[in-house]
């Protein structure tokens, strides 16, 4: 789980995404669900990637 500001991230979906390298998808589904800026979703899924290592 990451932690950006008030919103904790932490999905199934995501990761899975992550690890079939569909990095810009994985964004695409943080800014949905949380309405982050593109700049702060980026942000959440390298730090979620970075505890999947």
């Amino acid at each position: 789980m990451v932690r950006v500001g008030d919103e904790r991230i932490d999905d199934e979906e995501i990761r899975a995404l992550i690890r079939q390298n569909r990095k810009i998808d994985a964004i695409k589904r943080v800014r949905e669900r949380t309405g982050f800026s593109l700049a702060e979703a980026k942000d959440a899924v390298e730090a979620l990637e970075q505890t999947m290592r």
